[in-house]
């Protein structure tokens, strides 16, 4: 129900396709190839999501790998699109044919795709960046040409054969970006869920090899029509250089990526980080796409050179004067508890703004006759490297030293600028050209005066909720490529929108259920070697860095933004100085793969809701196996299962040996035993900063240390909420659990 506005705009498209299908003769004898280019959009983003995906798995989920991946798969789609131009000019008249081919080609390379990504992840675990770039562009390269050179070529034959060139080009783009959005729409409801990544990849793959055999038969009966009477109504010839329509192409690709990566920041705060939220921003963007690619060149068709540059220009104003105001308005929905997903229309109209400038700049710039799917193809392959450079750009630079707000202005201004640009390369209406920048200069003007005020109290808003547990006002907040993190003033600790703990180590006010740290030491007293995945607050490697039995303690933690938060609070500020304590910025699983040498006594994590994007990654089955490694004998892993019995399920499938303590879990290959006298004599020995954390003499210690015994007491046959619950008990009532694995992801798109 919640992702309800999203269908809306998808059916407005449906709507669109279907329209366009029944219009004139032309029309409908060309819907065949426009129904095959509309199903070809659909596997390419099933691909997109479920390869960057369980390349994530190998290379981490941090953002050099994010760029990494992002990155090789725009590269492969821009030399598709250069390979697809020369296609088109050198072999003409079989355009459908390599259609066809490259849709067999996308499909087989699908079918193994995810194979050859594990004999991938098998001989390149722990890779240096050095090595995982050029590795991912060659593991993508093949069908992201193949998927990138369809455009070029069928745009080539559709201009020849039927339309002229704003209206295929738009026709197309849409058509295939209107799949893209619709498929993304199915991960996010049901394909992922409940076909996982194997079953995902292996639909696409058949829908691939549906086209390309129906495209095949299509080149066969190729019939040749009349042009349709959707013709220019002023000059054919070209009113904007080629060379000024690709810097436009790209400087716009540019923007939309900047923009849709603020957008995903904002959507994945408002949505408490759910994997489905990225899929549904997807089908947002690209329905915008599709639609405003679409309309802009049926339109562009019926009107003057001159006036499609003034729309144009005039679209990109308006894009750049709307976009900045979106994030206050998700924040805003948050705040109240409506459902953020209500302004989907407003995002919608931006995207369509933006994605109809592609099919403008081709009608300008392109001759009807002569190489046009090279042409496109240079305009298509500008685009796709200005999202590429977008994407590194503003995700892993612009965004780790500015906030939301000052990104999404400063991409708005740009947008509005290079609308600027674009009217005031009218040459034959200079004075409108002038008027209308001087409008664009004032819509940038007030828009940068009114965002601060929209801004205001943002991230309390796109973080929390308004009842009485977000009453608290911020006392921290930074933004940076890794998420942000927000500080409540009672210390209370969100990272991307979830709870995420509080800053304390405090055993009788504990607010922060720090028990489960000290817990450690009644089930295994003496842990000399110590890895942590995760920093967070700094409050559990406190304690763990000061475990009387500790040599050293070794901690991954993915996002640096909390090395500048844990200083400023007293009672974890001394653990980045403690030397017992090594710090690595890193993705956790990453660094377990790139140092299989290491062994460790104890392996702690205090994992993030199972629900959470990306979550599986570390509760998986996969992911337990690698964790095994790296254990001592006798060695044990404890983790926050997060109230989820599929996670400890899955815990017990894959080590032989368990015992629940509260919400967490603890798992070995020998036998797990419980000695609560034990762990208090280890408690009595604890000090932080030079002082007792159970000072003898004390009443509240004391009432402390017969909390914890009565916790190791709890420890019985059956289930206790509070208290611990051993293995036998936990495989009786959990035999037909969920098992978290890589290939469906838990619980992150159900």
């Amino acid at each position: 129900m919640e992702s309800l506005p999203v269908a809306f705009l998808l059916i407005y498209n449906a709507a669109i396709l279907f329209g366009a299908l029944r219009r004139g003769d032309s029309q409908r004898q060309v819907a065949p190839l426009l129904l095959l280019f509309f199903c070809s959009g659909m596997p390419a983003l099933i691909y997109q999501i479920v390869w960057q995906r369980a390349l994530f798995a190998i290379y981490g989920v941090n953002s050099e790998s994010v760029a990494v991946v992002v990155g090789a798969f725009m590269i492969g789609l821009g030399l598709g699109s250069l390979f697809g131009g020369w296609l088109s000019t050198r072999y003409r008249d079989q355009a459908i044919l390599f259609f066809a081919l490259a849709e067999l080609g996308t499909a087989i390379f699908g079918l193994v795709s995810l194979r050859i990504f594990h004999w991938a992840a098998v001989h390149t675990a722990g890779a240096p960046l050095a090595y995982v770039v050029p590795l991912s562009l060659v593991l993508l390269l093949f069908p992201t040409m193949c998927m990138g050179s369809t455009l070029p070529l069928l745009t080539d034959y559709m201009v020849r054969e039927f339309f002229p060139v704003g209206y295929s080009v738009g026709v197309l783009y849409f058509v295939n970006t209107f799949g893209s959005a619709a498929a993304c729409y199915l991960c996010a409801t049901f394909l992922l869920r409940d076909f996982g990544q194997t079953g995902s990849v292996q639909i696409a793959a058949l829908m691939n090899f549906g086209v390309g055999l129906a495209a095949m038969s299509l080149s066969r009966g190729k019939v040749k029509l009349q042009r349709t009477s959707l013709e220019a109504t002023d000059d054919s010839k070209p009113l904007m250089s080629l060379r000024f329509a690709t810097f436009i192409s790209g400087l716009i690709a540019f923007i939309s990526l900047g923009l849709e990566i603020i957008w995903f920041r904002v959507f994945a705060l408002a949505s408490s980080d759910r994997a489905p939220a990225f899929a549904l921003l997807l089908t947002t963007f690209l329905a915008g796409i599709a639609a405003g690619g679409f309309v802009a060149g049926r339109l562009s068709e019926k009107t003057k050179n001159t006036r499609v540059v003034l729309g144009l220009g005039a679209a990109l104003l308006l894009a750049g004067c709307v976009s900045p105001l979106l994030p206050p308005v998700v924040a805003s929905l948050r705040w109240k508890g409506l459902n953020f997903l209500i302004a989907a229309p407003g995002f919608f109209l931006v995207a369509a703004l933006m994605g109809a400038a592609f099919p403008l700049l081709c009608k300008l710039s392109l001759p009807a006759e002569g190489k046009l799917g090279q042409g496109v193809s240079l305009i298509y392959v500008s685009n796709i490297m200005g999202a590429a450079f977008g994407s590194l750009m503003v995700g892993f630079v612009m965004m780790n030293y500015f906030g939301t707000q000052t990104v999404a202005l400063v991409l708005g201004i740009s947008s509005a600028i290079a609308g600027g640009i674009v009217l005031w390369s009218v040459r034959t209406r200079v004075a409108l050209a002038r008027s209308s920048v001087t409008m664009a200069l004032t819509g940038c003007v007030v828009v940068f005066l009114v965002t601060p005020i929209l801004y205001s109290d943002f991230q309390r808003r796109l973080n929390l909720t308004d009842d009485a547990n977000s009453a608290e006002r911020l006392a921290h907040v930074v933004e940076n490529r890794n998420g942000v993190i927000v500080v409540l003033r009672n210390g209370a600790v969100y990272g991307s929108g979830v709870y995420d703990g509080f800053f304390s180590v405090d055993p009788v006010n504990d607010k922060n259920l720090i028990v489960r740290a000290f817990a450690i030491a009644a089930f295994h007293p003496a842990p000399k070697r110590i890895l942590m995945i995760g920093l967070s607050s700094g409050s559990w490697a406190q304690v763990l860095a000061n475990h009387p039995q500790a040599e050293w303690l070794e901690i991954v933690e993915i996002n640096p933004g909390y090395l500048k938060l844990i200083p400023q609070y007293a009672m974890v500020q001394s653990v980045l100085e403690n030397p017992r304590v090594r710090l690595h910025i890193d993705d956790g699983r990453r660094w377990l793969l790139s140092h299989p040498e290491k062994r460790y006594d104890l392996i702690v994590q205090n994992t993030s809701f199972f629900w959470r994007d990306h979550s599986a990654e570390l509760l998986s089955s996969d992911y337990l196996e690698i964790i095994r490694k790296h254990l001592n004998s006798g060695g044990v892993y404890y983790y926050n299962t997060t109230g989820s019995d599929d996670v400890v399920a899955t815990g017990l499938s894959v080590f032989p040996y368990g015992l629940r303590v509260l919400n967490f879990l603890a798992l070995s290959d020998r036998p797990i035993n419980v000695d609560r006298e034990a762990m208090v004599s280890v408690l009595r020995m604890y000090e932080i900063d030079g002082k007792p954390v159970f000072p003898n003499g004390r009443t509240e210690t004391d009432t402390v240390l017969d909390r914890y015994r009565s916790l190791c007491d709890s420890l019985s046959g059956s289930q206790v909420t509070y208290g611990m619950e051993n293995e036998q008990s936990m495989r009786r009532r959990l035999k037909n659990s969920l098992i978290f694995t890589d290939d469906n992801m838990g619980w992150e798109w159900r």
